[in-house]
């Protein structure tokens, strides 16, 4: 008996684009989870980069009965400029001892000096983008940073306190009496001795020696240590005003509470005429609604957008005697 085929029937165009609609509304649906997942998976990493520096700083802390220095001007004994960073100096804690036992400290981070012969140099070893340092939800700068040098960048700076950070080379420049007193907890120092013998003395620097965990009688759950930054100042990707782990200079590497946190509209006209130079230093991130900070401590924690700017102020301050609200 022969048995009759039966054609299948082929879908109608209607059952097509009813198919092709519940399709798009799933991925619709789908599509805002993944991001959130992506966005918490950033956020939490960033907390464990900060949670792995506060550690190293505690553990150069054992090592050496103080924390590091944010930056430091000269090396003893040496006459040329070279701010070499704290996070440079935290590196042996972080695994990260083959970029710091090859770093030249007494070399500015552009030499391409190789007297001992071990293949690299510093204007090698600046261009290491250090995968601690660095947070996934940053936007990274716009273009090679100093040029040719296209130095790593950073998204993370020491609490150098309160003052505002270009102060601490341009404290003449501005008009002040003196360079101000950090009163954070990782601040940049300087070198009191002359560069050279015969040079006439010169009025001794106010911060010449780092900090010990003793100086922070604020309470050192309540004191930042270390915090966030990026290289949108205006919004925009840039190459300006952000974190830099091998160059110590104003605001690359240590941060204040000076200027308003998680600003990200600034413009030319405002920062000219708050100082003339620019909004060097400054607090700020790409997770929604606040950024990361760690705590003398070891702790990490979120800080809000809508945190009090006194109150975010005193939190950088070691030993201001200020009362920070619980909150």
């Amino acid at each position: 008996m022969r048995r009759t085929r039966v054609p299948r029937r082929a879908f109608t165009l209607i059952e097509l684009l009813v198919v092709m609609a519940i399709i798009a509304i799933l991925i619709g649906l789908l599509l805002p989870a993944v991001q959130k997942v992506r966005v918490a998976a950033a956020r939490l990493k960033c907390s464990n980069n900060l949670k792995q520096i506060a550690l190293a700083c505690h553990n150069y802390h054992d090592a050496n009965q103080k924390f590091p220095y944010s930056s430091l001007d000269r090396q003893p004994g040496e006459a040329a400029s070279t701010y070499v960073t704290g996070f440079i100096l935290i590196m042996p804690y972080l695994e990260q001892d083959n970029v710091a036992r090859r770093w030249n400290p007494k070399l500015p981070r552009n030499s391409t000096d190789d007297s001992d012969g071990d293949g690299y140099t510093n204007a090698m070893l600046q261009q290491t983008q250090i995968p601690t340092y660095t947070c996934p939800a940053m936007t990274p700068p716009s273009g090679p940073l100093g040029g040719a040098e296209n130095r790593a960048y950073c998204s993370y700076l020491f609490n150098a306190g309160s003052p505002d950070c270009v102060t601490y080379a341009y404290w003449e420049y501005l008009g002040l009496p003196q360079e101000p007193v950090w009163n954070g907890t990782v601040i940049p120092i300087k070198n009191p001795d002359p560069v050279k013998p015969t040079d006439p003395p010169k009025p001794r620097p106010t911060n010449t020696a780092p900090i010990t965990i003793t100086a922070i009688t604020d309470g050192t759950s309540n004191t930042f240590l270390v915090g966030e930054t990026d290289f949108k100042p205006q919004g925009v990707p840039s190459t300006k005003l952000g974190g830099i782990w091998a160059y110590g200079y104003i605001g690359y590497s240590f941060g204040s509470t000076f200027h308003p946190f998680n600003k990200h509209n600034w413009t030319d006209a405002e920062w000219s005429g708050l100082n003339k130079v620019g909004v060097y230093g400054a607090f700020r991130s790409e997770h929604t609604g606040g950024a990361n900070f760690a705590f003398a401590d070891g702790s990490v924690s979120f800080i809000r957008d809508g945190i009090n700017q006194q109150t975010f102020q005193w939190m950088s301050t070691r030993a201001g005697g200020e009362v920070v609200p619980a909150n």
